[in-house]
């Protein structure tokens, strides 16, 4: 009796999900069942759809009324935009569908359902390359998902009508878009030059049916304290720590100029990941750059720091100038942007974790 009881808890702790044993302990469950994902862009849930622009017959409400199907899109269901950005290339000009829920989420998953009916099927006439991003407080920043095939994309080349993204870790969030890059039917044909650019008379446009947001709610508490505040206007970092992030700006500055690989890659985290791009490809990135340039300079200007109180992180924004000349080359040349990194406090020093 002593033997069949040890053999059955023996392979119970090996094969919990197949064994049974009939003991008063083992009768209980082990493990709580996990909550089900609720889909928190419903116009039934309070949330709220709006967009960049639209098709006639096609408004942003119809990505979150909970139906899928593209077999009505001639009657007006889903929304549309045209692609005009990819007439000269302009992605400041981006169109977007945006959702914004009625509560912050803690989202587990977001579900794009595109154009795929037997008339419309979703490799002709579905999205073909889009992003899908989240409002972290200053800006937009892209989801990290499981199954980005592209640094800079959400999905890219799809064929499907429905893609499934869920997401890499916890994502705390209340606005969510998507935003449409090319489609399966887009064509591009020249017409003519403008201020030494290319200008394109552009054929196709984004269909999506429906925009699904799964998580869960966030619980009462500090965690939800937390939230609400970091959704509102951005708290200021403290002095103390505002004049710490500020010196590991300036090495970031100061390793650029001097093309010290040891100053530069300090400034990051080991951990550091965004957008699918990791410490050792910045490094390797850097290691390029100071091998094929010289007389560099790097400014950093217009910074402003604010902390997000849902994970004590800070973020950064502000503008940056790169000059350098090309080796071998006399020709000196400058670049210039905008600058959005988060960088948090690990072990009492500031590092940049991630660029949004």
């Amino acid at each position: 009796m002593l033997s069949k009881t040890y053999l059955c808890l023996g392979v119970g702790l090996l094969l919990i999900t197949v064994v049974s044993c009939q003991t008063q302990t083992l009768q209980n469950p082990l493990f709580e069942p996990s909550p089900e994902l609720r889909n928190f862009a419903l116009l039934s849930k309070g949330a709220v759809a709006e967009a960049s622009q639209h098709l006639p017959n096609h408004l942003p409400e119809e990505v979150i009324d909970g139906d899928a199907s593209s077999e009505t899109w001639d009657e007006g269901s889903g929304w549309g935009c045209t692609l005009e950005h990819l007439r000269t290339s302009d992605l400041n000009k981006r169109p977007y569908v945006q959702i914004n829920l009625a509560e912050p989420a803690d989202i587990r998953r977001i579900v794009m359902y595109t154009i795929d009916s037997e008339q419309y099927p979703a490799e002709k006439y579905g999205l073909k390359d889009y992003r899908i991003e989240y409002w972290h407080g200053t800006g937009w920043g892209l989801i990290p998902t499981g199954d980005t095939k592209d640094r800079q994309y959400t999905a890219r080349d799809n064929t499907k009508g429905q893609r499934v993204h869920d997401i890499r870790g916890k994502l705390f969030a209340q606005q969510v878009r998507l935003v449409p890059v090319s489609t399966n039917d887009t064509e591009r044909i020249y017409q003519y030059m403008s201020r030494e650019k290319p200008v394109y008379e552009v054929e196709g446009f984004a269909r999506v049916m429906e925009l699904e947001v799964w998580g869960y709610p966030i619980t009462t508490g500090q965690t939800a304290q937390k939230l609400v505040q970091a959704l509102a206007p951005q708290a200021e970092v403290p002095a103390s720590d505002d004049e710490l992030i500020k010196r590991v700006l300036k090495q970031y500055e100061e390793g650029y100029d001097t093309g010290n690989l040891e100053k530069v890659m300090s400034c990051f985290s080991a951990s550091y990941n965004s957008n699918g791009r990791t410490y050792n490809d910045i490094q390797a990135r850097a290691v390029e750059f100071f091998k094929t340039h010289h007389q560099i300079n790097m400014t950093l200007t217009e910074i402003n720091i604010y902390r997000n109180v849902i994970d004590d992180t800070a973020i950064v924004d502000g503008t940056y100038t790169l000059q350098y000349t090309p080796t071998g080359s006399g020709k000196a040349k400058q670049t210039s942007g905008i600058l959005s990194l988060v960088l948090a406090e690990i072990d009492g020093v500031w590092k940049i974790i991630r660029a949004n």
